[in-house]
């Protein structure tokens, strides 16, 4: 924090544009990270909260030797496919047409990440009351 402020995600404006991490895509967009959740979880709470909208391009960084066949990646409900893939060789636009996530999968949270990130639980409370 030496060169920074903590703010909240509420704090943060809408995004234009939205980078995620990857370990391995495909060519239509879709992505799997390392298996712990956080990317689709903060993006989920980004869309939550009307910071990335239903038209927000996902983009992501990878090495070439990253991108992988179709059915070596399973999409799943929660997951955001990509728009964008840059590698050192190319910019894979994906055109990819797939529904996008409304918000969090909150069946799909687990006890350590609601206690690692407080604002979480509150963010929950307030969803539901919806």
């Amino acid at each position: 924090m030496a060169h920074g402020e903590r703010i909240g995600f509420e704090e943060v404006e809408p995004l234009d544009s939205c980078v995620v991490g990857s370990v391995a895509v495909t060519r239509s967009g879709g992505r799997t990270d390392k298996g712990a959740g956080f990317a689709d979880l903060e993006t989920g709470i980004f869309r939550e909260l009307g910071k990335i909208g239903p038209k927000t391009p996902m983009a992501t960084t990878i090495h070439s030797r990253q991108l992988v066949t179709e059915p070596r990646v399973i999409m799943q409900a929660h997951d955001s496919p990509l728009d964008y893939i840059a590698t050192e060789a190319e910019l894979i636009v994906t055109r990819n047409c797939d529904p996008r996530p409304q918000g969090v999968d909150w069946d799909a949270v687990q006890p350590d990440q609601f206690a690692s990130i407080p604002f979480l639980a509150e963010l929950r409370k307030r969803m539901m009351r919806r």
